[in-house]
């Protein structure tokens, strides 16, 4: 039994443990999944901020490149390879309006804006760019970026302004960046995802002028509460699970616990009763045996001797017997009380006067009553209750005990104090005594007759009463909830 437990525990836990390093890993993965969605949103973002800015940027007069009569125009060298195109220059200028679009088309362009009367070049950029190789090159795109940077030139603090209102208060830096010995061109903006799963940090590379290579980098950072905030349901998904298996972890542990607790009273009760009920059976075999000798029934005085024992000795079977069948019926219902009023203060020294005291031992009584014991209760098991109280005190107690009884009602309270000069019982032990089967280490002669029953019974009853036992050193007090008596 011991190794099956051991058993049950290893899987229980190893499946505990699984089951957290499980939801650990898909908790990590969702986490991710959000830092991606986090980058597509702030992306999305980003280029919203960098389109609002370029509308101002184009509204602002233009000092060159605007006017009816100095038209924007481009144009680039270029030459066809096998897979595409290869463009090789741009040109940005103004020119006059009445300068024909399809003369700057021709051969010797540069010759022929030079010749034309109020023309002006602004700028021949040379590159090396393949069609084919850089898919993501836009000439005419690059053109009019250059254009706008030239018209109304990018500024941080007015691209920072646009974006703290897109990214609604999210933490962010911007930089400039230029590179004159680069010999690469971005033409189209980058996002990346940088720092930990945790405190990640979302980086855009946008190029607002790519034929000068001049770029603004955008750092967002996403807080931990914000990424909390985004994985709240999944969290408190994750936390319920993981609460739930281990409350049912626990359960079962403490069902097992409670079965192996379950099983060792089982076996005490078995060996307890054992041991109880074979000294009245010996006893009475012994009654038997002295009856089937005919020389000795003729001895009056021994005849009253193993009669009387013989009485006793039933006596003792008789209340073991009943006390099970309380504790059985007990369990197998809740208890039925069948209330009825009555002075509680006669009952009490009826069952004084009623109670067994062993040969030898010298039991003395006091009683504290208040002036009114007009209770509305079960009469037959507040009898039980005090008798078990009773007989308690008197068993486990030295040669001679003094019993103080004190019933007190107030406020429609009933108290009973029942207290003696007994062993007592250790306080390590005080919180197990009301359990079923369960009887105290420190008895000073373990064939005092028991079986553990007594205060589970006393406990019973008085619960079915709505009211509470307890137990301090050498004094048993139980409260009771009594209805005042029409």
């Amino acid at each position: 039994m011991e190794q099956r437990i051991k058993i049950v525990w290893v899987i229980s836990l190893a499946a505990m443990l699984l089951i957290v390093l499980g939801q650990g890993y898909w908790l990590w993965n969702q986490c991710r999944y959000t830092n991606e969605k986090c980058m597509e949103e702030i992306h999305r973002q980003v280029m919203e901020a960098v389109a609002v800015n370029d509308s101002i940027r184009n509204s602002l007069p233009k000092p060159m490149f605007g006017g009816d009569n100095a038209p924007f125009f481009h144009y680039s060298d270029m030459a066809q390879e096998p897979d595409g195109w290869k463009y090789t220059r741009i040109i940005v200028g103004v020119v006059s309006a009445d300068v024909p679009f399809s003369s700057l088309l021709q051969p010797g362009f540069a010759d022929s804006l030079r010749a034309a009367g109020g023309t002006y070049l602004c700028d021949t950029i040379r590159l090396s760019v393949s069609a084919s190789k850089d898919k993501d090159f836009n000439y005419l795109r690059a053109a009019n970026d250059y254009r706008l940077q030239v018209n109304a030139p990018f500024t941080r603090q007015r691209f920072d302004s646009v974006l703290a209102v897109r990214l609604e208060g999210m933490p962010f830096t911007t930089e400039l960046l230029s590179s004159a010995t680069d010999t690469t061109y971005q033409w189209t903006e980058t996002v990346a995802l940088h720092g930990t799963t945790l405190a990640p940090v979302v980086e855009v590379v946008y190029p607002y002028n790519p034929l000068k290579r001049e770029r603004v980098r955008v750092s967002v950072s996403i807080t931990p509460h914000a990424l909390l905030l985004r994985m709240g349901g999944q969290l408190v998904g994750s936390l319920l699970l993981i609460g739930l298996l281990a409350i049912c972890l626990f359960l079962q542990v403490k069902t097992i616990l409670k079965q192996r607790r379950i099983d060792e009273l089982r076996r005490s009760f078995v060996n307890t009763m054992i041991h109880e009920l074979k000294r009245p059976v010996q006893a009475l075999k012994m009654c038997v045996a002295f009856f089937n000798d005919k020389a000795m029934r003729t001895d009056e005085r021994m005849m009253d001797e193993v009669v009387s024992d013989s009485v006793s000795e039933l006596d003792n079977l008789s209340a073991y017997l009943q006390k099970l069948r309380d504790m059985t019926r007990a369990d197998d219902r809740q208890t039925q009380l069948s209330v009825s009023s009555f002075d509680l203060k006669p009952m009490v020294e009826r069952l004084m006067h009623l109670q067994h005291i062993p040969e030898g031992k010298q039991v003395s009584f006091e009683t504290r009553f208040t002036d009114s014991l007009l209770i509305t209760a079960d009469p037959v098991h507040i009898a039980n209750i005090i008798s078990n109280l009773i007989e308690n005190a008197v068993k486990y107690s030295g040669p001679s005990v003094h019993i103080l009884i004190d019933c007190a009602l107030q406020n429609h309270l009933l108290t009973i104090r029942i207290s003696d000069d007994g062993i007592g019982i250790p306080p390590s032990e005080q919180g197990k005594v009301f359990d079923k089967f369960y009887r105290a280490g420190n008895l000073p002669d373990r064939s005092l007759p028991g079986i553990g029953l007594g205060l589970s019974y006393v406990k019973l009853l008085v619960e079915a009463h709505r009211g509470r036992i307890s137990l301090s050193s050498q004094v048993a007090m139980i409260i009771l909830p009594i209805r005042p008596t029409l």
